[in-house]
């Protein structure tokens, strides 16, 4: 059973076009506005429709939450003291970049912002010989060399993918000489996918049949690592809202922070793949340490006899789908930092920021499996909801003109 890895960026090209459409969009209505006078509410006119808005950060964050572990670590001294090890990602630097307009007369701020992030993790195990490594991710049956789902080693991966893009309208809900606050309200498209992919080993195998001549001659009990795979895509959309509030500190450096709210509604698709080898003897599965391969003989001439002759090993798999399976996921963010005017149109900015997506994410993970013949029959499933946590500091350049 072939298990293909998935493609993280596939459909994400759509999305990228509904945003330079919003994007285009967007600008159309701020040309087509009527160039007139406005007065906001000091009294000062403001000429023309407003003033365009880019801004170009970089966000170095790190994920977290997304519940990847794939194996545990045995302690054979202290039965309760295993170990459960995942995936460490490390901190990338991503784009958090925002265009839009501060229309003319205190009539508000329209920006449109978008954000990528992919993530990249990889694990590498290996104690030849040592079966200490529990098979976390591969089917609850037939695990491991010897049935009782340890390896000796493992290989793998783990990837991510998040494009989160918003539209939002904001305006001045208070100002004074000390402290500004504004409301915003807004629309909001999030796609998150994930995937693991995991290699389980038996590098050294444990016991004398397994060693030359007998392999030598049947190199098809070699054993066959197990292989699970699992992944999971979310897409989902809805309303989001907010509360940001500046107060300047010195000259032209200003204290910024922001909280928001989203609430989106999505689907999920999850699925799982998993395939463990066995040996058998006449339709029966052979248990460790396997002594039936010791029963052969090998003459001079290089033939061999005997009942090793006649145990084979057997790949059985399994897989689940689920299809559209209906998220409701909550977003909750929030930033602290400073923006200083450099220059005029210019804006340099900097801070910390952490966004915490909700239910983004479902692990589908077999629990009882049943075995005919090479086919294996998943009776009971799980389903696990995970969440994605993006936090680190942020800096960037705007301008204004």
């Amino acid at each position: 059973m072939a298990l293909a890895p998935v493609e993280v960026n596939s459909r994400m090209k759509i999305t990228l076009h509904r945003v330079f459409g919003v994007a285009l969009l967007l600008a159309s209505l701020l040309i087509s506005l009527p160039v007139q006078a406005q007065e906001d509410d000091s009294g000062d006119s403001d000429e023309g429709w407003g003033k365009l808005i880019a801004e170009y950060g970089t966000w170095i964050t790190e994920p977290r939450g997304l519940g990847n572990n794939v194996a545990t670590v045995q302690d054979p001294t202290n039965i309760f003291n295993d170990t459960v090890i995942g995936f460490r990602h490390g901190t990338t630097n991503e784009d958090y970049s925002r265009v839009g307009a501060e229309l003319a007369g205190n009539r508000g701020r329209l920006l449109l912002t978008w954000y990528a992030h992919d993530s990249l993790g990889q694990m590498a195990l290996r104690d030849p010989g040592n079966f200490i490594y529990g098979e976390l991710l591969a089917l609850p049956l037939f695990a491991g060399l010897s049935n009782d789902g340890l390896a000796d080693a493992l290989d793998a991966v783990f990837v991510a993918a998040l494009r989160d893009q918003k539209i939002e309208y904001s305006r001045v809900a208070f100002s004074n000489s000390r402290v500004e606050g504004r409301w915003n309200a807004g629309l909001r498209q999030v796609t998150f996918r994930q995937s693991s992919d995991a290699t389980y080993h038996a590098l050294v195998p444990s016991f004398p049949a397994f060693l030359p001549p007998l392999v030598t001659s049947l190199p098809n009990l070699n054993p066959i690592a197990d292989r699970a795979f699992m992944s999971s895509s979310y897409e989902g959309s809805g309303l989001s809202g907010g509360f940001e509030i500046e107060a300047p500190l010195y000259r032209k450096l200003l204290i910024e922070a922001s909280f928001g709210l989203s609430i989106l509604a999505g689907t999920v698709d999850t699925s799982y793949a998993g395939t463990n080898s066995l040996y058998t003897l006449g339709g029966f599965v052979l248990e460790a340490p396997y002594t039936e391969l010791d029963d052969y003989t090998i003459d001079l001439s290089g033939n061999l006899s005997g009942t090793a002759l006649s145990v084979q090993q057997v790949v059985v798999g399994a897989g689940l789908q689920s299809h559209s399976v209906s998220r409701n996921t909550q977003i909750l963010e929030a930033s602290i930092g400073g923006r200083w005017e450099a220059m005029k149109f210019m804006d340099v900015f900097f801070g910390f920021r952490t966004i915490s997506y909700g239910n983004v994410a479902v692990e589908l993970r077999p629990r009882n499996v049943t075995v005919i013949g090479n086919t294996a029959n998943v009776v009971d499933a799980s389903e696990t909801d995970r969440s994605a946590t993006y936090e680190g500091f942020y800096g960037g350049i705007g301008f204004r003109f």
